[in-house]
């Protein structure tokens, strides 16, 4: 707060504090062309719930709704907040047919896999393991290579323009475009926040390329068989000189700082018996010496 005014945390204009909007669930103000702003783009990016501009308190839907002008923007917001509710949920497929933003929450139908979209209009069939188009001739395999295209000729580009490359969220199978910008191999979905691996497209934790997968971090394709043989090979052998290693090193070191620890106690017993040794009669005597002067 300067003087009578409250200082925006965003744009760090002074403002009167009846032109500041307090968030519901974290109390935080910021000027209104700055919210509407900062909503704007983050819905644009689809980061939805969105996060406080300050901290990472989630911004309450009232808040949202109270500060965008915008219909058409406001109807993205809803779009993406029910699409991220109903990829938490495993149940949940998307229709495959064309211009069909419908899903179906399909529980207990893996024995029964045929799914019926039930949008107005639309009616299309599916298969609840694959989610691609309904196959009743055909295994799920069998129909995924049916449906691959073929393979095309690569396209003469320019050499300084590199459009990347095109992939399905594991998850919720939104397409993703990664460009090859030296960017790393750990994705999220900006849809469903899943975490996935670029390289195998399966959804990973921090530790997938530590792993024997065969994924890098950086890498453009994972290793090959023999790589990953090599690795595994060289993290048996690696492993027992790693310890021996560490404990050749950590061994010499408590060591010393447990005899550092016990020199003084060391020093201050190391006198000679008799003068250890003070007989049965030694606090008597220097009673006696207090009281009576005697030597």
């Amino acid at each position: 707060m300067i003087g009578d005014g409250l200082e925006c945390p965003l744009c760090l204009s002074v403002f009167n504090s009846a032109a500041m909007e307090r968030l519901a669930w974290c109390s935080h103000r910021c000027c209104e062309p700055c919210l509407r702003q900062y909503l704007a783009i983050e819905i644009f990016e689809a980061r939805v719930p969105v996060n406080c501009p300050v901290c990472h308190e989630s911004m309450h839907p009232s808040d949202v709704r109270r500060i965008v002008d915008n219909p058409v923007l406001y109807e993205k917001y809803e779009e993406f907040s029910v699409r991220r509710a109903l990829a938490a949920d495993p149940d949940t497929r998307w229709c495959p047919a064309p211009d069909c933003s419908f899903a179906v929450v399909a529980t207990g139908c893996a024995s029964c896999p045929k799914l019926t979209c039930l949008a107005p209009g639309c009616g299309a069939s599916f298969c609840y393991h694959c989610k691609a188009a309904w196959h009743p001739t055909q295994t799920c395999d069998a129909a995924r290579r049916s449906r691959a295209p073929p393979p095309r000729a690569p396209q003469p580009s320019h050499p300084d323009i590199d459009h990347g490359d095109v992939k399905p969220c594991p998850r919720c199978s939104v397409l993703i475009v990664k460009v090859e910008d030296g960017s790393c191999n750990h994705m999220v979905c900006c849809v469903c926040g899943a975490e996935f691996c670029w390289l195998c497209m399966k959804e990973v934790s921090d530790l997938h390329y530590l792993s024997p997968s065969g994924c890098t971090f950086w890498g453009k394709k994972p290793w090959s068989r023999k790589k990953k043989l090599l690795w595994q090979l060289g993290t048996l052998a690696g492993a027992p000189l790693g310890i021996a290693v560490v404990a050749g090193v950590a061994l010499p070191a408590l060591l010393v700082m447990h005899l550092y620890r016990r020199g003084p106690t060391t020093r201050r017993s190391a006198r000679r018996p008799w003068q250890r040794w003070r007989g049965p009669w030694a606090g008597t005597r220097r009673t006696r010496r207090r009281r009576t002067g005697w030597r």
